[in-house]
């Protein structure tokens, strides 16, 4: 298993990944649940451009980790100097290599880099439906620091 820096051809691999490990998770899936499809694209469309944003944002802050030449998994982070703030938008590992630790594997590089780009401080969220994510962030030694309400409305 490799954890290596993001390549452009990794990008359709990580959109396909982010889509169905996101798979009744996703913020734009519970609005599409509640509005249906919207603009004429469906969460999955919507979640995948996240992708395409982190690598535009930070292309050096996505790690991809990789067996025998087939990506498994990635991590996007995004750093925030002036606040020293790192903030990790997306982890995602498809479902043939969960539980076997990579997420903790993806994660730990991502807060390796943090230090590395002097970050004094990490932060991740996620869903309340995401039951990895709340085991696997505290785990890392991430602490609940609030909560947070989404709304939505159709216009």
């Amino acid at each position: 298993m490799l954890i290596r820096p993001f390549h452009t051809g990794d990008l359709e691999a990580l959109r396909r990944i982010t889509v169905e490990a996101f798979d009744g998770t996703a913020m734009d899936q519970n609005v599409e649940g509640q509005f249906g499809l919207l603009a004429g694209h469906d969460w999955r469309w919507r979640k995948a451009r996240q992708v395409d944003e982190d690598v535009a944002a930070n292309p050096a802050g996505v790690f991809v980790a990789e067996d025998e030449g087939k990506v498994l998994g990635y991590i996007s982070t995004r750093l925030d100097r002036e606040a020293g703030k790192g903030r990790i938008p997306n982890l995602a590992v498809v479902e043939a290599a969960r539980g076997r630790g990579l997420g903790r594997r993806l994660m730990e590089h991502a807060l390796d880099y943090f230090r590395r780009e002097g970050m004094a401080f990490a932060m991740i969220e996620t869903m309340t439906n995401n039951a990895a994510g709340q085991h696997l962030y505290p785990s890392c030694g991430f602490v609940e620091a609030g909560r947070q309400i989404h709304y939505a409305m159709k216009l």
